[in-house]
């Protein structure tokens, strides 16, 4: 049997944060908006006729060779994937390949869009006939495993669903809301939105600790920032149901200017000078993604600016890339 799997990966727009457990709790609540794209993550799962487990990642450049799931030690590059094959337990051998479009540490939740392509993998392949909600339970704790820190649960979401979004977080679970189903939505942030990478490290898990230490802790104005956090992003909500796209590029700039007191390292002297660069050229709004610190950057321009504004962010030192929203998640193909 021969499983293949491919998910988009997702920009986020507003409310990161208010995705990690527990701190929606605190807030009575969270939500956060984000958009699946076409900068893919594939998986491949194949049975063997042996016990064997091969793992390969092209993007890694990592393999590893399994004699069977009992003696599989957990650890290195390649540890999220045996982490999801402890849980799942195949009862054959499996051959793993694993491929992603998108640069490593780009902030577009790249290694989640995997876990998830490779759970719905190896939910086929083992019959289990789990839903994808408990699939993006079981991966929100499989991942924190792997980072020892807590984490978000925003990421899990596009790659399963594809579309704009809203997720709602609270007490009973989440619950998600297309905001992109039946309209135009996705095109016109298309005709809008630039996606670029700045070409420096980052490392979210430390950053969300660091939010989320400070809130708990009632450091300096991190509540404050948190509240307005959530403010923004349920003002978002209501302008993109509108479809108001003009009104995004105000809410975009007031998260991210909520989002740069939150913790030290959000942003940096270089990416800041690629944000003035591109408001120059006439860009209205940027934000990284994800956590901050670097990686991936979105940016928004009205169409007619958006050329002007892409090469003053590659002169700035960014690399711009090719993307578009897209409506559709998962896609799956089993051969017997």
């Amino acid at each position: 049997m021969r499983v293949s799997a491919t998910v988009p990966t997702r920009i986020d727009l507003a409310g990161g944060t208010l995705d990690i457990y527990p701190l929606y709790l605190f807030e009575d609540g969270g939500l956060t908006l984000n958009a699946a794209i076409d900068v893919c993550g594939h998986v491949t799962v194949q049975t063997r006729p042996d016990r064997r487990i091969v793992i390969r990642s092209d993007d890694r450049h990592a393999a590893e060779e399994i004699a069977d799931l009992e003696s599989m030690a957990l650890g290195g590059d390649l540890d999220l994937v045996k982490r999801a094959l402890r849980h799942y337990r195949p009862a054959q051998g499996l051959d793993i390949s694993l491929r992603s479009e998108v640069p490593q540490g780009s902030g577009l939740g790249a290694s989640s869009a995997l876990l998830m392509a490779l759970s719905s993998a190896l939910n086929e392949v083992q019959g289990l006939g789990l839903s994808r909600e408990r699939i993006i339970d079981l991966g929100a704790n499989i991942e924190a495993q792997v980072i020892s820190i807590p984490t978000g649960k925003q990421d899990y979401f596009p790659p399963l669903y594809g579309g704009v979004c809203c997720i709602w977080f609270d007490v009973g679970g989440f619950r998600l809301e297309s905001l992109s189903a039946g309209n135009h939505l996705a095109e016109l942030l298309n005709q809008r939105l630039i996606l670029s990478h700045t070409n420096i490290s980052r490392f979210s898990g430390i950053t969300n600790w660091a939010m989320l230490r400070r809130y708990i802790e009632r450091e300096g104005d991190t509540v404050a920032r948190i509240h307005h956090i959530k403010e923004v992003a349920l003002a978002m909500r209501e302008c993109l149901r509108r479809l108001d796209v003009d009104g995004l590029a105000e809410l975009l700039a007031r998260e991210w200017d909520n989002r740069k007191g939150l913790a030290a390292g959000v942003t940096t002297p270089e990416v800041e000078a690629m944000v003035a660069a591109a408001q120059r050229e006439g860009a209205l709004a940027s934000k990284l993604c994800g956590a901050g610190g670097g990686g991936g950057m979105i940016t928004y321009a009205p169409p007619e600016r958006v050329p002007a504004v892409k090469q003053a962010l590659g002169r700035a030192g960014a690399t711009v890339m090719d993307f578009r929203i897209v409506d559709q998640g998962l896609r799956m193909a089993v051969e017997p």
